[in-house]
């Protein structure tokens, strides 16, 4: 499957600009190649940037204006991102408004969304019908399978390695997707699995479940497997894994629960949507189905909706095809996965921007008084650093923040709260730094090995923007809140 063809258009920013230099504080720093030369910088500095000392946290002000104020002050990539942003009610809450590169030029390619596609005869038709392809690149209806969803899914499965890919309208779609074209009686799930997959699995219903430990041995799980098959046959049973666990970033013992569900003739599927195949390819290491959240790191902005499945047999891929047109879980926007498309070309770079920001933001965090502990596999002191090593080698954009428990919530939510450049949202991966409370969901009979910590819990998405300018936001508002 050829790329979508672009149209002609006028000459954009380039989406990897040079390096560059923040003077936050009289101190120059190189943090590497950015990519977020998205908004240029205009000529004449806009009205939220007229140059003036940004304001204390203690005076008067709203946030839109202590945030403009704090912006002055920031690198020229920082400002990239969050000039179009200083007001999230003028954005209406939207982190990438106007596009971003070349998404919008990405966006005005290919089919634009067409449902109808069309045949000169009838026989055309039918044979189109029959194998769910058009001649011309994708499905004999569009809303079934783009040419750019097509495109999509031939890259991703030569990334993968696999037999072929399915792309859904989102990552739990993609999941759901999962579950229901293998239709599993038992699924064996770790109790740190992302939430809404949780929701999924317990209120429909699908299947009966066995929860193991986040960070369980391949032993563990060998013995949750012969618990299912006093129940149900191998062939009837799932086994899901999540590595590192939503939030508190626990790793099982990939290789050992692989081997175990090999032996017993279990099928495995992954959602290996923290390490992207930047950091871990699951067909590689012997699962048999890999799920992806392509909102984060593959489309890198926040703006590509969508989950993929990449399977490594061809039996399993078909009834994942015909799963796709039976639900309609692929009707994924031609825009999304255009952009989709050009954008995980980047990925390994943008991703090693992500991790070494959030290197710097973790060292910041370790020797404050407030700060009880940091959850992320990649720090030494992590009691998964060994598997982390083992699997992945190198971190992300996330980690996880557990205050100390003697201090008041009421002042961790206003530490949060007078944050200027670290918005309160869900999702990560993306050019913005996030950060959203941790309530981890764990099974009532407390099967996890490592107890969790008492305090209040905060999960980091370190955007693209200057280092030294995020830490300057934490700064300040520990200054404000938490001196």
């Amino acid at each position: 499957m050829t790329p979508p063809r672009r149209r002609p258009e006028p000459p954009a920013a380039p989406d990897v600009p040079s390096g560059h230099r923040s003077t936050r504080g009289g101190v120059a720093s190189r943090a590497g190649p950015a990519y977020t030369a998205h908004h240029p910088l205009p000529k004449e500095p806009p009205p939220c940037l007229t140059p003036r000392p940004p304001p204390s946290p203690a005076e008067a002000g709203t946030k839109t204006e202590r945030r403009a104020g704090f912006l002055a002050g920031c690198g020229a990539e920082t400002q990239r991102i969050h000039a179009p942003i200083v007001d999230l009610m003028a954005c209406c809450g939207h982190l990438s408004p106007s596009g971003l590169g070349e998404a919008r030029a990405f966006s005005d390619l290919g089919s634009l969304g067409q449902s109808s596609v069309g045949f000169e005869t009838l026989g055309e038709y039918a044979a189109a019908d029959a194998t769910g392809r058009a001649p011309y690149g994708g499905a004999e209806y569009g809303v079934v399978l783009s040419p750019e969803a097509e495109a999509v899914c031939t890259k991703f499965t030569h990334l993968h390695g696999g037999a072929g890919a399915i792309v859904c309208a989102s990552g739990l779609a993609a999941i759901a997707t999962v579950i229901d074209a293998f239709a599993p009686k038992a699924v064996l799930i770790p109790d740190g699995i992302y939430s809404p997959a949780w929701r999924y699995l317990s209120e429909t219903g699908r299947a009966a479940l066995l929860i193991y430990p986040a960070g369980a041995s391949g032993a563990e799980v060998d013995a949750l497997i012969r618990e299912a098959g006093t129940r149900v046959a191998p062939a009837e049973t799932m086994i899901y894994l999540e590595a590192p666990a939503s939030g508190t970033f626990e790793i099982p013992d990939i290789a050992g629960i692989v081997a175990a569900a090999k032996r017993a003739g279990i099928r495995t599927v992954m959602d290996n949507t923290w390490a992207s195949h930047v950091r871990f390819r699951p067909l590689d290491h012997g699962i048999g189905v890999a799920i992806q959240a392509t909102t984060k790191y593959e489309g890198g902005y926040g703006d590509t909706p969508s989950g993929i499945v990449v399977a490594r047999d061809e039996a399993d891929i078909a009834r994942l095809r015909r799963q796709v047109r039976i639900s309609g879980t692929g009707a994924v926007s031609p825009q999304t996965c255009a952009r989709l498309f050009h954008r995980v070309d980047s990925a390994d770079t943008r991703l090693e921007r992500h991790a070494a920001t959030a290197a710097a933001l973790m060292r910041w965090f370790e020797d404050k008084p407030f700060t009880a502990d940091i959850l992320n596999p990649a720090r030494a002191a992590s009691p998964y650093h060994a598997r982390f090593r083992q699997y992945f080698g190198a971190g992300n954009s996330l980690f996880t923040v557990v205050f100390d428990e003697s201090l008041p919530t009421e002042r961790v939510h206003a530490f949060v709260d007078a944050l200027l450049m670290f918005r309160v949202a869900e999702s990560w991966g993306g050019h913005v730094s996030l950060v959203l409370p941790v309530h981890p969901r764990r099974d009532p009979a407390g099967l996890s090995k490592r107890s969790l910590p008492n305090g209040a819990m905060f999960r980091f998405n370190a955007g693209l923007e200057e280092a030294d300018d995020l830490i300057a936001d934490l700064e300040q508002a520990s200054r404000a809140t938490l001196a």
